[in-house]
């Protein structure tokens, strides 16, 4: 594996970091990946490292884009930058309108990419070298967006609808391509007694867990419009409120109530509960990576001594590389969310 640097703007390859003290490389299924990186203040990474670059390894599909950069001073000197995957480029840009989305959804993210990135009305607006690849996944959605950060809103979406996001880099043109794709689905089993798990956290939540929704739309008092989605009963039943006010009647005619209930299951697909194991994968076990399973795969998770079986999809990968190697942390299911994912939910899709 090497490290490759490419030039801001003209995308063109700089150099290669040599003397690292770690690399940590999150990729994620749903949502925007991240790395950090710490190496040596050498000449050559100082100038290589620097904010608006590139940082792409040979073995990934995907690059990250440099966002933060601290100079440190310890034993000797050394330089850590991190940043987000090229999905973050769209966080750059909001929904700049009121957009109406009634379509497939990866035909729609393609609409709300289009718009506000490959071909905005105003030029200015345009991020070169971007393109999307468009992908039918047969998952309609009926809803309108305004104002609202644009990476955030197709996240959101990918999340509720459980459809992977990447952002391919081509280093020999450095063009950059959207994606949606599906995970695969696979006869993997990672379980202590087959050894190809070295340490391993369940988790069960219920915190913010809902199963009924009831969505209010336009209108005041008596004269609003609510529909209902979701169910449960007795103490299972876990209700919340949809305030879905900035949804107008006229927006979809004919298909109004439609559209609240879609907003009101995304928001219940935001609030299932978190049922996730968090393992360190043994590497010298029975499965390899990127062959058995990869990101977005279904697998099975199982703990005898525990008592749990859980079929899930790995929604995360943390490559760590060290002067020890690489290790291999991996999400299976859907994880807690942190403080920063709840506020940006709150905002519905």
């Amino acid at each position: 594996m090497e490290l490759y640097i490419f030039s801001k703007g003209d995308r063109q390859m700089s150099g290669i970091i040599e003397a690292y003290e770690y690399l940590r490389w999150t990729r994620r299924y749903s949502r925007c990946g991240a790395f950090e990186l710490k190496a040596v203040a050498t000449a050559e990474n100082l100038s290589l490292l620097r904010i608006g670059n590139i940082l792409w390894k040979n073995d990934d599909e995907e690059a990250g884009l440099i966002e933060f950069v601290e100079l440190i001073l310890q034993e000797q000197e050394f330089i850590l930058v991190s940043g987000r995957f090229a999905t973050g480029f769209l966080a750059r840009r909001i929904v700049l309108e009121t957009v109406k989305i009634s379509a497939d959804l990866g035909i729609g993210i393609g609409q709300l990419i289009y718009q506000n990135v490959t071909n905005p009305t105003d030029s200015t607006r345009k991020i070169d070298g971007i393109e999307h690849l468009p992908f039918a996944l047969g998952v309609d959605i009926n809803t309108q967006i305004s104002y609202r950060n644009l990476m955030n809103v197709v996240t959101n979406l990918c999340d509720a609808a459980d459809v992977g996001i990447k952002t391919v880099f081509n280093p020999s043109n450095g063009i950059f391509t959207i994606k949606n794709y599906w995970g695969n689905d696979t006869s993997a089993v990672f379980s202590r007694e087959f050894e190809n798990i070295i340490e391993q956290v369940f988790t069960q939540s219920i915190v913010d867990y809902a199963t009924f929704a009831l969505v209010g739309g336009e209108g005041e008092g008596a004269e609003r419009t609510f529909v209902t989605v979701g169910g449960g009963d007795g103490e299972d039943r876990h209700e919340i409120f949809v305030d879905a006010r900035d949804l107008q009647s006229e927006s979809f005619p004919g298909t109004y109530e439609d559209a609240l209930a879609f907003r009101g299951l995304s928001r219940l697909a935001e609030l299932a509960m978190v049922e996730a194991f968090d393992a360190t994968v043994n590497q010298y076990g029975n499965l390899t990576y990127k062959v058995d399973f990869d990101l977005g795969s279904n697998i099975q998770a199982v703990s005898k001594h525990w008592g749990v079986v859980l079929n899930a999809r790995i929604t995360e990968i943390e490559e760590s590389y060290d002067r020890e190697g690489m290790s291999l942390n991996a999400t299976f299911g859907k994880p807690l969310l942190t403080i920063n994912e709840k506020i940006i939910t709150l905002g519905g899709v």
